[in-house]
């Protein structure tokens, strides 16, 4: 019982000291977004306007949202297909349905990447909501299978986090292992 009491006043301490000492991660710095890396997906679009450093609003020439841009990385840089991450780039209409996923510049063997495309693996999620996307079941590629679940991993945080940064609702966020052994602890 002694060595579980020494055990946890050392989890105490180390989590009390992290908390006092320990500085967060840099916010996230999204990179410039050209017009016409999004006129593909939106034709009439005239500015892509950063938000925060969470996501894209794509407007038309009048101001009014199109709909979003998320880009994967760097929420999913610790998904990797069969040689790397998977970096997407999902494009959202304004009614947060998905109208495209697109795998960006990647270490993927070329020849895998296009079978997925070739698939229609990337399509399986169109028209969809965030929430259908990220409850949906989609099978991974015959013969690339490394590349297709790299995609769904990425496709899965990516939309997680985007749910989190709409709702701004941080109690609905799962608390840490510290701030659940903290709230025993006041018991």
């Amino acid at each position: 019982m002694k060595a579980i009491k020494t055990l946890f006043g050392g989890l105490m301490l180390a989590g009390a000291l992290c908390l006092g000492g320990c500085t967060p991660p840099p916010p996230v710095r999204l990179p410039e977004l050209p017009l016409a890396d999004v006129t593909p997906y939106f034709s009439e679009a005239a500015e892509v306007q950063t938000i925060d450093t969470s996501y894209y609003l794509v407007k038309d020439a009048k101001g009014h949202v199109l709909g979003t841009v998320l880009l994967s990385a760097p929420y999913s840089t610790s998904v990797h297909g069969y040689n790397g991450p998977t970096p997407l780039l999902i494009a959202l209409d304004a009614e947060n349905r998905i109208k495209d996923v697109v795998l960006m510049a990647n270490q993927e063997t070329p020849r895998f990447a296009q079978r997925v495309e070739a698939n229609g693996f990337y399509a399986s999620w169109n028209g969809l909501t965030i929430e259908e996307a990220m409850a949906k079941q989609v099978d991974a590629v015959s013969g690339a299978t490394f590349t297709s679940e790299g995609v769904k991993g990425s496709l899965a945080l990516r939309l997680e986090a985007y749910q989190r940064q709409l709702s701004k609702d941080y109690g609905s966020i799962k608390p840490s292992f510290w701030q659940r052994l903290f709230a025993l602890r006041r018991r």
